[in-house]
């Protein structure tokens, strides 16, 4: 049975993968720098070890053929994450004999200049290079990101936001599910960028999200006019000729809703 290692594991994404390569007949571990989270699948091993130090990665993998790479930090050390420990967890896979590296990224990095997008270039750059076989899947952003920032912008008696940012929402499970056949179908390079079933402005996205809320709040434009703006504004972070995902935006927000 092939032993497949999952980085992140205790991620919004993680958990949507972990089930799903058990399910298709992976011996499967996660790895996190946490202890075991509740919720995880009784019959996923559970490997307490770090990328950016490097402590418990050989445990981690000892006797895996397939490696997930999820982890990941946009705001609290990432270029120590990201970066290198993409190099340390690449090394120490090929040093393993690992025969396939698989690795979620971001659609657009390459033309939106934040910090944190460079640094999945760099993570890219660094899995290419390597001695491992790979595939590289690129998504849009998750819904649950998506509604992370439109209740950080709602937060007051107004929204102050940039609504003319576009989007793509895709569900973190359908991403889980497209990574899965990943290890399925064995390397392959760069994946088919991977996105919702819709683009959406800020302001498309804001008014089913208060609906769902049963809440109003007057929305004020928040006007940007640097590079990274310029660069959502005009969809670089979107792939409009790939839409993959199935559950649109409104229907999440009521499947979110309806759950207790």
């Amino acid at each position: 049975m092939t032993t497949v290692l999952v980085t992140g594991a205790a991620g919004m994404l993680g958990r949507q993968l972990l089930p799903r390569l058990i399910a298709a007949g992976y011996a499967t571990r996660g790895m996190s720098r946490r202890a075991r989270p509740a919720g995880i699948p009784d019959n996923a091993a559970w490997f307490s070890a770090d990328v950016e130090t490097g402590a418990g990665l050989a445990d981690a993998l000892a006797g895996v053929e397939v490696v997930v790479h999820a982890a990941s930090s946009a705001r609290v050390r990432s270029y120590e994450i990201d970066v290198e420990g993409t190099r340390r967890l690449v090394d120490a896979a090929a040093a393993r004999g690992v025969a396939h590296f698989i690795y979620i990224s971001i659609v657009g990095i390459e033309r939106i200049p934040t910090p944190y997008y460079k640094n999945k270039v760099a993570a890219e750059e660094t899995i290419i290079a390597g001695r491992v076989p790979w595939t590289i899947l690129r998504a849009t952003q998750f819904h649950d990101l998506i509604d992370r920032f439109i209740a950080g912008y709602l937060r007051g008696p107004f929204a102050l936001a940039p609504l003319s940012y576009r989007y793509q929402p895709v569900d973190a499970g359908e991403v889980a599910a497209a990574l899965c056949e990943c290890a399925i179908r064995g390397p392959c390079g760069r994946a088919p960028d991977m996105g919702g079933p819709q683009v959406h402005t800020i302001a498309q996205l804001i008014k089913p999200w208060l609906a769902a809320h049963r809440l109003r709040r007057l929305v004020i434009p928040r006007i940007e006019r640097d590079e990274v703006a310029r660069a959502f504004r005009l969809g670089y972070n979107t792939c409009p000729d790939n839409r993959q995902g199935r559950i649109a935006w409104e229907e999440w927000l009521r499947t979110r809703a309806a759950q207790p």
